[in-house]
């Protein structure tokens, strides 16, 4: 699994005391909230660093406003309330956007 550290340290440092737990999937590291995807972080092949933020449905479209940010597509569909964005395009105002959205989406969903 490819991911920084340091980059890993930043995301639970501004997720928080909430009910953090991470696991290491889809090539990267993924941050679940109460059991809920919210934010991952991954180093592609091509060795650039990509965030994978969660800000839901409701607020993709204002997610997608913030300059870097790109809708989420896996295996050539469209994945509805998930954005990717490059760790260099994420600068710390966007960092904080996102992941605001993403933590707050995450604590809206039912406990898994």
């Amino acid at each position: 699994m490819a991911y920084s550290d340091v980059t890993a340290m930043k995301v639970r440092d501004a997720l928080g005391a909430v009910d953090i737990s991470e696991k290491q999937m889809m090539g990267g590291l993924v941050f679940l909230i109460n059991g809920n995807m919210t934010v991952s972080i991954k180093t592609l092949k091509t060795g650039v660093e990509q965030f994978m933020f969660r800000p839901g449905k409701d607020r993709e479209d204002e997610a997608l406003t913030i300059p870097g940010t790109r809708p989420m597509i896996h295996g050539g569909r469209r994945m509805t309330g998930f954005l990717f964005i490059d760790a260099d395009d994420c600068d710390d105002v966007a960092f904080t956007q996102l992941l605001t959205m993403s933590r707050g989406f995450a604590l809206l969903l039912p406990p898994k």
